[in-house]
């Protein structure tokens, strides 16, 4: 019923803050701040698929225990026997910490102010988080990506939005006819708009400037995920996974006749990515 991100005591843990935790965003952060390092996270676990910070990702963003729990074993539970469940797995607890819009038990008719009259355990509830006055939540955030507004959704994640891909075997016409791409398949993880991005691709913990590209190709009609790294003598071994992060959005996806028309496309892109990566530290 439990899974552990990482190795824990249970008698360790003192304090716990509960959630889905998609996105790890400002608001998630929020909560993070009444943790210590006696500390984990709780994450309810539904479907995983089309998430900001699916699995273990999460610890990409927060030095905390992850504890896992699936919500088909608990979903029968009424809010008492949720409760009583915690509080047997973690003998010490002494503190919850949760959102002012927690919902939980049966059908979720309890909320974050039922809980520590009916446990008796300390719950601290955490308030609405605004930033420039809108209310930071995972949805309005996978909105942003979905309008291509990967730079403006930073502000509400705290960091630019990243993923996490496997290396795959591509056409092999970038590198003999384009430019030699990296080909990309992730899992999980939610895509933000087709189109073409600056982006940073990371490669063996090095940080390189790239151009990335998703959507649908106008070489083979295919679905695709590829990224042209900006160095000019570029020789790094390429592992199998890489992480990418998405800076900014360049331009819509195009469909091109010849590949004649598609290089000089490209080669605009580049310039303009370069320009954008350029002066990141002065946006």
């Amino acid at each position: 019923m439990w899974s552990f991100s990482t190795p824990i005591k249970k008698s360790d843990i003192k304090k716990i803050a509960i959630g889905r935790f998609d996105g790890i965003h400002l608001g998630h952060l929020e909560l993070c701040k009444h943790l210590d390092e006696n500390s984990a996270l709780l994450i309810i676990l539904k479907n995983e698929d089309n998430f900001l910070t699916p699995g273990n990702f999460r610890n990409k963003i927060v030095d905390l225990p992850l504890i896992f729990l699936s919500f088909t074993k608990i979903k029968h539970l009424n809010a008492k026997d949720f409760l009583k469940l915690l509080l047997s797995e973690f003998v010490n607890l002494e503190k919850i910490i949760v959102g002012y819009d927690f919902k939980f038990g049966k059908e979720r008719k309890w909320g974050a102010e039922n809980i520590q009259e009916l446990c008796g355990i300390q719950t601290i509830i955490v308030d609405e988080f605004k930033k420039n006055n809108i209310s930071v939540h995972t949805s309005m955030i996978k909105e942003m990506l979905q309008n291509g507004n990967v730079f403006e959704a930073k502000a509400y994640l705290g960091r630019f939005y990243n993923i996490v891909a496997d290396v795959i075997k591509g056409q092999g016409i970038g590198s003999k006819l384009l430019f030699a791409t990296i080909n990309l398949k992730t899992k999980n993880f939610f895509l933000p708009k087709n189109g073409v991005y600056a982006s940073i691709v990371k490669i063996h913990d090095i940080c390189f400037f790239s151009i990335t590209f998703l959507g649908v190709r106008s070489t083979d009609k295919h679905f695709s995920l590829e990224t042209h790294i900006l160095v000019d003598d570029f020789n790094e071994l390429i592992p199998q996974k890489v992480e990418l992060e998405f800076i900014d959005y360049i331009r819509e996806n195009k469909q091109f006749d010849n590949l004649m028309d598609l290089k000089k496309q490209i080669s605009q892109d580049i310039i303009q990515a370069k320009q954008i990566l350029g002066k990141l530290n002065e946006r």
